[in-house]
């Protein structure tokens, strides 16, 4: 991979496929499903809400709702991507990525992209956390024009932390570019 974006994804937003999900732009319509997960204690308990206004345990449509309008909003001014990840065998929203690339590059690991990846209970075990970091690693290396990809998996999400090391991510631990703890992560190579 190289550190040119194929396209820009504010511009028209990417989906991509695997051989169990459909990865695309949230919509409101996705509120229903999401609720499952977003309101789920187990799920909630392994999200990353690092630098967020709230911890994304979310109790009522209507404010699933608002999440998702929020993070539009935030798609709208060129902030993130959140994406849906919808299981191709049921047609439901299980999930949700969240990526972004930092502005500033840093010297000893270039332009670091900031992955958030919420899933719920039922699909947080190794081989979807898996597939979904190697979809991830494909396309949005580019897509973001990334060097690097940062994620946050806390010692109580045993199966994310062993996707990550059996795809080759480390233990990032340096506070002045991330003040907080539990992340990963991945370097492509770059000059």
């Amino acid at each position: 991979m190289s550190n040119f974006r194929v396209k820009d994804p504010y511009q028209v937003c990417p989906s991509f496929e695997t051989e169990h999900f459909f990865v695309r732009l949230v919509k409101i319509e996705d509120a229903e499903d999401l609720l499952e997960c977003y309101s789920d204690p187990v799920s909630n308990r392994l999200f990353n809400s690092d630098n967020c206004m709230n911890n994304f345990n979310i109790q009522t449509l209507e404010k699933m709702k608002e999440h998702i309008g929020f993070w539009l909003y935030e798609y709208e001014r060129k902030y993130y991507v959140r994406f849906s990840i919808v299981n191709k065998s049921t047609a439901k929203s299980i999930g949700t990525i969240e990526f972004f690339t930092r502005n500033e590059p840093e010297k000893e690991y270039g332009n670091i992209g900031i992955l958030r990846l919420d899933l719920g209970s039922e699909f947080e075990i190794s081989n979807v956390i898996t597939e979904l970091l190697q979809m991830i690693e494909d396309y949005f290396y580019d897509y973001f024009g990334a060097n690097s990809i940062v994620t946050k998996a806390i010692p109580f999400g045993e199966q994310r932390r062993l996707s990550l090391k059996q795809l080759g991510y480390q233990i990032f631990d340096d506070p002045q570019i991330i003040s907080y703890n539990d992340y990963f992560i991945k370097m492509m190579g770059f000059n």
